[in-house]
C-alpha cells in the first residue's frame, strides 16, 4: 500500500515537472522593455484579448496607449500561424498609436512569461520586451547591435508598443 502511494506520487511529480506552461496569451501582463533609440528601459502593462480569429492587444506605457491586432501561432516540428487559439504559444502583432506603427512577435516561456522582439516603422533597430504575468518579476534582455543600418529611426519613442 505504501509502495503504491510512493509510485503514484512519483508519477504525479514526473508529469508535473515535464508539463510546459499553459499556452494562450490572453490576460493582463506587466511589461518591461528596452527603447531601441536610447537603450532606456520602460515599464507598463499589456492586455491581450481574443476577438474572434484575432487578438486585440493594448499596451499602456508612460500614460500612452498603443493598440494592436495579432494572429496566433504554434511552435513544434512545423511552425504555424493563423487564427487565434487557446493553444497558441506564439503571437505576432501589428500595433500603432498617434506617433506611428510597428510589428512585434512573442514566444511563450516555460515560466509563463512571453518574450518578444519588436520594431517600429522607419526604425533601424530591433528591441526586446517581456510580458510577465501580473505579480511576477520583470526580466529584460538587451538586444544585439543590428548589422543593417539601412532605415532611419523614428524620432518619437512613443511609437513603441
Amino acid at each position: 500500500m505504501i509502495r503504491r502511494g510512493f509510485y503514484t506520487l512519483g508519477v504525479i511529480l514526473s508529469l508535473s515537472a515535464s508539463t510546459p506552461a499553459l499556452a494562450d496569451p490572453t490576460g493582463t501582463y506587466n511589461v518591461a522593455g528596452i527603447n531601441p533609440d536610447d537603450g532606456g528601459e520602460y515599464h507598463g502593462t499589456v492586455t491581450v484579448k481574443r476577438t474572434g480569429e484575432t487578438y486585440s492587444v493594448t499596451w499602456t506605457i508612460a500614460g500612452t496607449e498603443a493598440n494592436g491586432v495579432g494572429i496566433g501561432g504554434k511552435r513544434g516540428n512545423t511552425e504555424t500561424t493563423g487564427v487565434a487559439s487557446v493553444d497558441d504559444d506564439m503571437i505576432t502583432i501589428g500595433y500603432g498609436n498617434e506617433s506611428g506603427f510597428g510589428i512585434s512577435q512573442y514566444d511563450l516561456q516555460p515560466d509563463g512569461s512571453w518574450k518578444g522582439r519588436w520594431a517600429y516603422a522607419d526604425g533601424e533597430k530591433v528591441s526586446t520586451e517581456t510580458w510577465s504575468p501580473t505579480g511576477a518579476a520583470r526580466s529584460l534582455e538587451r538586444p544585439k547591435t543590428p548589422t543593417n543600418e539601412a532605415m532611419k529611426p523614428m524620432s518619437s519613442p512613443a511609437a513603441r508598443p
